[in-house]
């Protein structure tokens, strides 16, 4: 049975303060707050099978709402939410705990957990969910993944499939396939209702060169798109039905993506961000500087590039012929993964959470939640996870 056991608290909002401080300490903080109805969805990492990190629509002024610390966790991964409940991976519980890594189900309007189950293996990153099926994908070893459903509404276990290789990205999912890659060149498409394999591709068959895939696959309009980081490095198409190969195309190292919108897909390089037409065409190259390499965000005009060097962390929008079209420079010296969001891009810094305006990059609002984690999103709604096993939720103030 999952364990209720939770600490709750609603971070003091000064009613006046342009910033919200979402700390513990002062304030008069009560147990709990209700977003009400959670809509919309942030279903897999990227949110949609293209990864876009793009919503229609959110709180435009964020408030605090709840904030949850999950007992006997260290720290907490990037959520799914599907249907008002949410899906936490949880990585590294304390040693006072019975099992290292868990998922969490939590009604994403309260934070009122719902579930908990363990997980023998160590979480790659947000779950998949598709109707009562939550797919997660976890490193078992160095050298050996696990692929694993559990029911949404229990946390029962459907199925578990073994890799015998290094699993590192999270699951996409398509219709009713779960798309996985490996560090070993193969891509796994599996039925996300029972595990049946659909079918198994390696590309490449020379063990010193192969692809590896450490990032998750792109999913649009019956194409897989796939990128390389090491072995024979670059970006491919198959068709998501067979497996079988479209188009191949080298590049450098592929440490992020691909993400596919409309007619466009885009990977990041440890240098660059590189768009090519959905046939592989390349269109544009967008350099940026060495340093942490973070997702992009994609809407209809622009992608949002997160730079994370020492010297100055910043957030570009690069308009669809590759050029700079406004810059947002951070003070604090860091920043995190886009999101659009409406018309507004949201984006974390050291110790804030920022809006910036989507088409001059002008700082709209930030707050201090008490989060670290990348933003997931639903209309009324803004999901952060963190230390100490916290999950943080912000709604319209």
């Amino acid at each position: 049975m999952p364990s209720h056991s939770r600490r709750r608290f609603l971070a003091a909002v000064g009613a006046a303060s342009t910033v919200l401080t979402g700390c513990l300490s002062g304030g008069d903080a009560t147990p709990s707050g209700d977003l009400g109805t959670v809509d919309g969805s942030w279903r897999m990492a990227g949110r949609n099978g293209g990864h876009t990190r793009r919503v229609p629509d959110g709180p435009a002024d964020p408030e605090t709402v709840w904030l949850t610390e999950l007992d006997g966790a260290r720290a907490t991964g990037t959520p799914a939410v599907v249907r008002g409940d949410m899906y936490v991976p949880v990585d590294a519980a304390s040693d006072s705990s019975r099992y290292r890594h868990r998922i969490h189900a939590l009604e994403a309007a309260t934070g009122e957990e719902r579930w908990q189950v363990p997980l023998r293996a160590n979480p790659n990153g947000p779950p998949a969910v598709r109707g009562n099926h939550v797919v997660v994908t976890a490193r078992r070893s160095v050298e050996r993944g696990r692929v694993v459903c559990f029911d949404s509404r229990y946390g029962d276990e459907h199925w578990l499939y073994d890799v015998d290789a290094r699993l590192t990205a999270p699951p996409t999912i398509a219709g009713a396939v779960a798309y996985v890659p490996d560090s070993d060149g193969w891509v796994h498409a599996l039925s996300v209702f029972d595990g049946a394999v659909r079918w198994s591709r390696r590309l490449g068959d020379d063990d010193d060169h192969a692809p590896s895939f450490s990032e998750a696959v792109a999913v649009h309009d019956g194409v897989l798109y796939v990128g390389s980081s090491s072995g024979r490095t670059g970006v491919t198409a198959l068709d998501a039905a067979t497996g079988a190969v479209r188009w191949q195309l080298s590049t450098a190292p592929v440490m992020g993506g691909p993400v596919v919108h409309g007619d466009r897909v885009v990977v990041r390089t440890r240098h660059a961000v590189v768009a090519f037409d959905l046939d592989g065409t390349h269109r544009w190259s967008f350099g940026v500087a060495d340093g942490d390499v973070l997702p992009v965000a994609v809407d209809d005009q622009h992608v949002y590039v997160a730079t994370r060097d020492r010297l100055s962390p910043r957030i570009s929008a690069v308009d669809r012929r590759g050029e700079t079209v406004w810059t947002y420079e951070s003070a604090e010296q860091r920043v995190g993964t886009p999101t659009v969001v409406g018309d507004s891009v949201v984006v974390r810094g050291r110790d804030s959470l920022v809006g910036l305006s989507r088409d001059t990059g002008e700082e709209r609002w930030t707050r201090s939640p008490d989060g670290t984690g990348r933003a997931v999103v639903t209309p009324n709604a803004m999901l952060l996870s963190g230390y100490g096993g916290r999950v943080v939720a912000l709604g319209d103030g």
